[in-house]
């Protein structure tokens, strides 16, 4: 590790010659957790990134704090890649590599801010309750990949985008194995976007996941889409709507729905059992001055519909984000959750995520 930051300070060293922009992030979360009796616990996590880049190539570090005590944490690598771009007589070609997440997508999610996993978004596009396809935009999902990217933009009303690339299988048995990747977009600014994601990073592993967002409603974001996957013999279905709509310059509400469901192959009875779920979430953002603006969130998930009085958890997540300066964002949130049952016996989980994010 000593060795990876001392590479990454060297480079940094020359980036005004051989890169023409550099940027610096680093970001704090102090999370006090514990139940609405008493805050007992207390987890940290820490992310810290560089990039390098300039016209035609980059690369980019991130690193994160694991957690632990002051004397236990430590610092590590958590995604490393690069890029270049080649110019064509038609077009562009560029080659990224490295491990990185890779999606296309719009998740609506412009007013979580710092606010980050289930404290405003819980799932990914995908099947909620899925292995190969929880996250099916993510063409890369964080893993070693080369992807090759063709980028038709001139000719055409919109912009054309076609990938290909092999990746790092990482479910379970058969992460030894790698595949291939596959994806499809098109933009055509004020008409439509659309994402068609193939994934086959094993034979026991598939996912198909396609995405449109109409770009034509002023005020309106939105992305709805399917997924289809198979991870080893199971087949995974899942439906997703997400909308944010601008009800003023200051207001807006956001709303994600997910539908999921597993058709589990029990090999030893060479029976079936359906599995399904459900994610609803709705928030609404208030800006109440240049540098101030107020976020509230609710959440409700609902697993296993066959189960006894169901599997159903519930959020509430009001926040305050607060920009200090240009470079400096703090964020306060009060998050409360509880279970279908918690509700009647007065005692939930509450947690204080306390976010600080500077960049240079």
């Amino acid at each position: 590790m000593k060795k990876i930051v001392a590479a990454a300070a060297a480079g940094l060293i020359l980036a005004g010659t051989a890169f023409a922009d550099v940027s610096f992030s680093w970001k704090r979360t102090n999370i006090v957790g514990g139940t609405s009796k008493a805050l007992d616990s207390v987890t940290r996590s820490d992310c810290l990134g560089l990039e390098l880049s300039n016209d035609i190539a980059g690369v980019v570090f991130d690193w994160d704090i694991e957690e632990g005590s002051s004397d236990t944490s430590k610092l590590a690598l958590d995604s490393y890649y690069g890029w270049m771009t080649f110019g064509l007589p038609v077009g562009n070609l560029q080659v990224t590599s490295g491990k990185w997440n890779g999606r296309y997508s719009d998740r609506v999610k412009s007013d979580a801010g710092d606010l980050d996993g289930k404290y405003y978004e819980a799932y990914k596009l995908g099947v909620i309750n899925g292995v190969g396809a929880a996250d099916s935009d993510n063409l890369t999902e964080g893993q070693m990949a080369t992807v090759i990217a063709y980028t038709l933009a001139d000719t055409l009303p919109g912009t054309l985008l076609v990938k290909a690339g092999i990746v790092k299988c990482d479910y379970g048995k058969y992460d030894s194995q790698s595949g291939f990747v596959a994806e499809l977009g098109y933009r055509q600014e004020g008409l439509i976007n659309v994402d068609v994601a193939i994934k086959n990073p094993s034979d026991k592993v598939t996912t198909i996941g396609a995405f449109v967002s109409p770009l034509m409603v002023e005020n309106l974001r939105a992305t709805v889409g399917f997924t289809m996957g198979n991870y080893d013999g199971d087949k995974e279905f899942g439906v997703d709507a997400r909308a944010r709509y601008a009800i003023t310059e200051k207001t807006a509400v956001t709303g994600m729905f997910n539908y999921s469901s597993i058709a589990k192959e029990l090999k030893a009875s060479k029976s079936g059992d359906d599995l399904n779920a459900m994610w609803t979430m709705i928030s609404v953002n208030h800006v109440a001055g240049d540098n101030i603006r107020f976020l509230a969130t609710l959440q409700n998930t609902v697993r296993d519909f066959d189960a006894d009085n169901g599997n159903n958890l519930t959020a509430f997540t009001p926040a305050c984000e607060i920009q200090i300066s240009e470079k400096a964002l703090f964020t306060a949130a009060f998050d409360m959750r509880w279970d279908n049952k918690t509700p009647y016996a007065g005692v939930g989980d509450v947690s204080l995520p306390i976010y600080v994010t500077l960049s240079l």
